[in-house]
């Protein structure tokens, strides 16, 4: 047997959920059922919207935090070129991402009067005597390259999308919930009221009259 408790035809508006979780829908029909499933709803599209606004916070903090650090690092760095001594060759571990490191040697002259050489990681295509621009630290050792304002926003977007995503799937599952519950007691309501029905619609007698 099918049930027939659930409401037919097509879902209600966005506004009409609204209307009908805060009471204001003018439907007979409408259930305490109908209204907590358009509760449900309801809290749920503004946990997304919350969660959306969370994420873009989290970005801004994450833009503005990573920005400063990195400003207070470079602050101490200085930016010079270096003249590749030596040919190209393949870096040994493969950088993230499916792009191959290529290192080789060259010599830079920082502090000033003083000559430095090292390994530096250099364009595929390098050809030894050109030149490469490097960060060295005060003492005119190699540092890692600053990360760019297109590496700070993707990181913080990064972030955002990350939280967004985990309050999302945890506003989806807490619908599903409740949904489910609904679902489950309008299944044991309409059961109930199906068993003081049938016998009066189909004409039989109840059957804890028959056991007299």
């Amino acid at each position: 047997m099918n049930s027939t408790h659930r409401a037919e035809g097509p879902p209600a508006p966005p506004c009409g959920h609204l209307r009908r979780a805060l009471g204001r829908e003018r439907n007979p029909l409408s259930r305490p059922l109908d209204r907590a499933r358009s509760l449900a709803l309801v809290l749920t599209a503004l946990g997304v919207v919350l969660a959306a606004l969370l994420g873009v916070g989290a970005s801004a903090v994450r833009l503005t935090a990573e920005q400063q650090r990195t400003a207070v690092a470079t602050a101490v760095l200085h930016h010079v070129e270096a003249l590749v001594e030596g040919s190209v060759r393949k870096a040994e571990a493969t950088v993230l991402g499916g792009k191959t490191a290529y290192r080789a040697d060259a010599a830079w002259n920082y502090p000033t009067g003083r000559s430095n050489t090292g390994t530096i990681d250099v364009p595929r295509n390098t050809e030894p005597g050109a030149t490469v621009g490097i960060w060295v630290d005060r003492d005119g050792h190699v540092a890692a390259t600053p990360p760019s304002t297109a590496d700070l926003v993707a990181d913080a977007v990064c972030v955002g999308l990350v939280l967004f995503g985990l309050l999302g799937v945890l506003a989806a599952a807490g619908l599903c919930a409740r949904l489910g519950a609904l679902d489950r007691r309008a299944d044991r309501a309409w059961t109930r009221a199906w068993a003081r029905l049938e016998p009066v619609w189909s004409g039989r007698a109840p059957r804890d009259s028959r056991r007299d």
